[in-house]
């Protein structure tokens, strides 16, 4: 009988978002694809950037972040940027593949709470996405940052402003452009409302989909020290980091 019935159920489930298998699980996942995931291990502290074994033995720092710390105090992020996270972040943003979006958003909620109940991070008291300019807003038709935000707002139960930050200056695709490039082209991309400035906040979480070189977030982190005036605690939770070609060699 109970056979029976598990194969109804399994004929009406949602296959496998990777491998057309039923998941049996939710996120439209199955456990296999799940263990195959590129998970993010082994990176900087600061900017999740991969470091092999020298990464194994706690927190360390890459060499960029030792020669110029970065604004912000930690990265923390669910996947390297590698297939098949590329191809679900693609979906997500350029197709609108809203189940894509969520499987996204849920392996980053459950990293950041495997790491907050661990002890590894702090849990801030407010989380912003990264902001979209209103030209690239009404392209997309959504803020892809904002509705991963939004979701870890809620599997977290923690506090959300899509009002503080805004993006002033509307860019062309940044590909194939190097890390300096990036950080000189961000200058005065990001304003802070000043009427959403919180002076009993201190600790605020970034969340974007993918950090690449981390000049985004660099740029968007100065712009709220700044507007703060004050001391306060940046981290950046991305669903994937990007790794540089040399690295990904050697994967």
């Amino acid at each position: 009988m109970w056979s029976i019935i598990n194969q109804i159920k399994s004929a009406f489930q949602p296959p496998c978002i990777l491998c057309g298998s039923h998941p049996h699980q939710q996120d439209n996942l199955c456990a296999q694809c799940l263990i195959d995931m590129p998970w993010s291990k082994q990176g900087c502290s600061l900017c999740a950037e991969h470091m092999g074994i020298m990464g194994l033995d706690g927190d360390q720092m890459c060499a960029n972040c030792l020669q110029q710390t970065p604004p912000y105090t930690r990265t923390v992020c669910a996947f390297n940027y590698l297939v098949p996270i590329s191809g679900l972040v693609n979906q997500f943003k350029h197709q609108h593949n809203l189940a894509a979006g969520r499987l996204l958003t849920s392996c980053l909620s459950q990293t950041l709470f495997t790491k907050i109940t661990q002890g590894q991070i702090t849990i801030p008291q407010l989380v912003i996405p990264v902001p979209l300019h209103k030209r690239r807003l009404r392209q997309r038709g959504f803020n892809q940052a904002q509705v991963i935000a939004m979701g870890i707002s809620q599997s977290l139960n923690l506090k959300i402003n899509t009002r503080l930050c805004h993006r002033e200056v509307y860019h062309s695709p940044q590909q194939g452009q190097s890390r300096q490039q990036r950080i000189t082209q961000m200058k005065g991309v990001f304003n802070i409302a000043p009427k959403e400035v919180d002076q009993r906040i201190n600790s605020i979480a970034i969340i974007d989909d993918v950090m690449t070189t981390g000049a985004t977030v660099q740029a968007l982190s100065k712009k709220l020290i700044t507007a703060w005036g004050g001391p306060l605690d940046i981290q950046i939770w991305c669903v994937a980091r990007a790794q540089p070609p040399d690295i990904l060699l050697d994967w």
